[in-house]
């Protein structure tokens, strides 16, 4: 298992700092203005200098990457039961979320918004996780029918 934590850690690091470019070079074309905006323009204020911004963001969207490669392992631990793999995830993921998406300015700095962010996310969470529920069940379910015609 350790081995796998590594594995899945590493990767999700590499994927989130590789997003991390990806969605700011997209959000510069969208934009048109021939710029690259690397990273929000609060966060550059903040921290002094578009480098120093850029610096706090990719190891934000590291650490962020690790903590989303690493979560899905929770589903592997089989003694526990779906809703403690479940809370343990949404935990895993929400609190890795939260502070990235507040220190990196993907949100306004206000209750409404951070209220609207969990929101957001909580519905999104629970969309994915009823899709993939049901495609598990189904899953199971032919399974069983093929036995059954054995």
């Amino acid at each position: 298992m350790k081995k796998k934590i590594i594995v899945q850690g590493c990767l999700g690091a590499i994927i989130g700092v590789s997003i991390s470019f990806i969605i700011p070079l997209f959000i510069s074309m969208v934009i048109g203005d021939g710029n690259y905006y690397p990273v929000a323009l609060e966060m550059q204020e903040v921290y002094k200098t578009q480098l120093g911004a850029v610096q706090i963001q990719v190891v934000l969207s590291l650490l962020y990457g690790v903590a989303w490669g690493i979560a899905p392992l929770v589903f592997q631990i089989e003694r526990w039961s779906l809703l403690r793999q479940t809370i343990t995830h949404l935990a895993l993921t929400s609190l890795s979320t939260f502070p990235v998406a507040y220190l990196c300015f993907w949100m306004d700095h206000n209750f409404k918004s951070i209220l609207i962010y969990f929101s957001i996310f909580f519905f999104i969470y629970t969309m994915i996780w009823i899709f993939s529920y049901m495609m598990i069940r189904n899953n199971i379910k032919e399974m069983n029918r093929k036995i059954k015609s054995i």
